[in-house]
């Protein structure tokens, strides 16, 4: 007669997921192997950003180099419980531990609670985080554009102008607060002597230098930038932008809010159908392993 260890092994050795549960592990398997994917990407991407000069670093050192330096530790630390979580997911579903499927079910829902509650909260202070953000901008193109030591914020301001065809902070054509920023408030405008020019060659719509001299001011002193606001058909000047940086990125925004919120919501359900897989083979490992 066989012992009891004997027969208990080959109970052991019949024992696994069925078809269900196997459709449930290789697909948790996958989407965890996407997961790791995006979170290397992510990891890179925070560390190139903190370790190199890209558009993202220029333009956010408009704001403070406090800010561009929390943000890159922010998609850092992201990237890393990314690739915590999708080896958890894939090793679990793999292996089928029950401990590390709830573990990563766990840290899936914090992520996806706190995305929840971070969007509420962005959505809430919106008009505050707006109003911030302009006066940062006031603030930096006052006192820092073309200041002696302040190259890094002179650069993203000409970076910014030029990427986004835009001038100045906020505001449109007839705004004191957009093209016109430069010579009624800024300390680049009032240090100049000699010939001055009213705007930078990164508000020019063409870097040619008859445009430039044209765009800035230097050779007709009866348009834009020299005359107005407010602007009139005689005073317009087709060579300079005219809308502020900071209306220029918020219409471009809500003009691709559908496509941001298609994105935020497709990831919503990837989080959502991860967490339910996740549970479903939980449970399947159980019923499977120890009911059969």
């Amino acid at each position: 007669m066989r012992s009891t260890s004997e027969r208990s092994s080959e109970m052991l050795s019949k024992m696994g997921l069925n078809n269900c549960g196997n459709f449930l592990k290789y697909s948790i398997f996958l989407f965890n192997a996407i997961i790791l994917i995006a979170g290397c990407g992510l990891l890179g991407l925070g560390i190139y950003t903190r370790t190199s000069q890209t558009g993202l670093s220029r333009v956010l050192a408009i704001l403070g180099s406090h800010l561009y330096s929390t943000l890159s530790i922010v998609v850092v630390v992201t990237g890393c419980i990314v690739i915590l979580l999708s080896f958890l997911g894939c090793c679990g579903a793999i292996k089928e531990v029950r401990c590390m499927l709830a573990t990563f079910f766990a840290l899936l829902m914090i992520i996806f609670f706190g995305l929840i509650i971070g969007g509420i909260l962005i959505y809430a202070y919106r008009d505050v985080i707006g109003q911030q953000t302009v006066d940062g901008l006031y603030r930096s193109l006052n006192t820092s554009y073309g200041m002696p030591g302040q190259e890094k914020i002179t650069d993203a301001w000409d970076f910014m102008q030029k990427i986004f065809s835009c001038c100045g902070v906020v505001g449109g054509v007839n705004s004191t607060t957009s093209w016109a920023y430069y010579k009624e408030y800024s300390q680049w405008f009032k240090n100049q002597t000699g010939i001055r020019r009213y705007v930078p060659d990164s508000c020019c719509r063409n870097q040619m230098a008859d445009n430039l001299t044209m765009c800035t001011g230097m050779a007709l002193q009866n348009i834009a930038p020299v005359k107005g606001p407010p602007v009139t058909v005689t005073t317009l000047n087709d060579e300079l932008f005219m809308e502020g940086c900071y209306s220029v990125i918020f219409t471009f925004l809500a003009d691709n809010v559908q496509i941001i919120g298609g994105i935020a919501v497709g990831v919503a359900a990837a989080m959502v159908l991860g967490m339910t897989f996740s549970m479903c083979l939980c449970r399947k490992i159980k019923d499977d392993y120890y009911f059969d």
